[in-house]
């Protein structure tokens, strides 16, 4: 009887210590936080998370419950006061027991043996209280280190945005570099639409495949925008062979590069200009010349220089050289055509 009696007198201190050396267990098994730093593994990081919330909540579920045990939990000082009185009776031999005492007695080592006291309550919900804070901070380790990695599918979008971005720079590059090299080729990229329309067209293909592949965009979203790409692409491809084009003729195209390959300065006349009230604008021609001076026929009408004035709060002139007075001063305006500018005709505003 003796031993039962002090079985049951163990049984709750020794619930605690198993607990408590299991919980102990669990976090020798997650490991430190400096482990958990150096861990750069993404999918040992995320089972690792996912093991430390499920044991929170376990923990969380047990410290309620021990709560909701604390109102009805014996006090420990009746505890130990029954706890006397099973002694006492224990103490007298067997054959001078009354048939009460021995009842008693009975009564006694039974509930001790279930019972569990306020004392052994708070102690063991004290025990899971630090397990879980435990797991909380090796919790935003956890976080801390998974912020600092990128997942597989993050690092595969930065990898193609990377490559794609790339792509569009070495062409965005390899244009102006044909441009700088060779001037005709600058001129039927800058000058007309074909060059910009390329370079914008190219580089909105790889921005809507860039967006689908990142997710950005969905399956309809992108179908939209491509279908609608196609239909301009089309129409402008058909507008031209319906109007037809001189320059992409063969005999066009090599007008052009005749007149490209013999253009070798700009003339403006006249050289200076005088406006005034009674005069507020005068007519600039734009002579395209040669390597010898002489002026180059443009029987094709390829010669369309672009005019800049240096101050148009002094004088503005249009694309068609008419140079009008805006205010006093004086300022200069150039023509330009195929990288080559002109002389600077001044004009003098009063």
């Amino acid at each position: 009887m003796k031993l039962l009696r002090l079985s049951a007198l163990l049984a709750s201190p020794l619930l605690v210590i198993v607990v408590t050396q299991t919980t102990v267990t669990a976090q020798s098994k997650l490991g430190s936080c400096d482990e958990i730093k150096k861990n750069t593994d993404f999918l040992a990081l995320a089972d690792r998370r996912a093991e430390l919330l499920a044991e929170s909540q376990k923990l969380r579920d047990d410290i309620g419950n021990l709560e909701k045990q604390l109102p009805a939990a014996m006090k420990d000082a009746d505890f130990q006061k029954k706890k006397k009185q099973l002694d006492d009776l224990e103490k007298k031999p067997v054959q001078t027991r009354t048939g009460v005492e021995e009842q008693t007695r009975q009564d006694l080592e039974n509930e001790l043996k279930l019972a569990k006291t306020d004392t052994t309550i708070e102690a063991e919900k004290k025990k899971k209280e630090d397990a879980l804070a435990a797991n909380k901070d090796l919790l935003l380790c956890v976080q801390a280190a998974i912020s600092q990695l990128n997942t597989p599918d993050q690092a595969f979008k930065t990898t193609m945005s990377q490559w794609f971005a790339a792509l569009i720079g070495a062409v965005i590059l390899g244009f102006f570099t044909l441009a700088v090299r060779d001037k005709r080729i600058g001129f039927a990229i800058f000058s007309g639409e074909t060059g910009l329309q390329f370079l914008t067209l190219f580089s909105l293909v790889i921005a809507i495949i860039l967006f689908g592949i990142t997710g950005i965009l969905e399956g309809k979203e992108l179908s939209a925008l491509l279908g609608g790409l196609s239909g301009y692409i089309l129409g402008r491809t058909g507008s031209k062979a319906a109007n037809g084009s001189a320059a992409a003729s063969p005999a066009g195209l090599a007008a052009f590069q005749k007149f490209i390959g013999d253009l070798k300065s700009i003339n403006v006349v006249p050289p200076n200009v005088n406006l005034s009230a009674s005069s507020k604008a005068a007519q600039l021609v734009a002579e395209p010349k040669d390597s010898s001076g002489a002026v180059i026929k443009d029987s094709d009408k390829i010669f369309a220089p672009v005019w800049v004035s240096s101050d148009p709060k002094i004088a503005k002139v249009d694309q068609a050289g008419l140079v009008s007075m805006v205010g006093a001063g004086t300022c200069t305006v150039s023509a330009s055509f195929a990288n080559i500018t002109s002389n600077p005709c001044q004009v003098i505003c009063t």
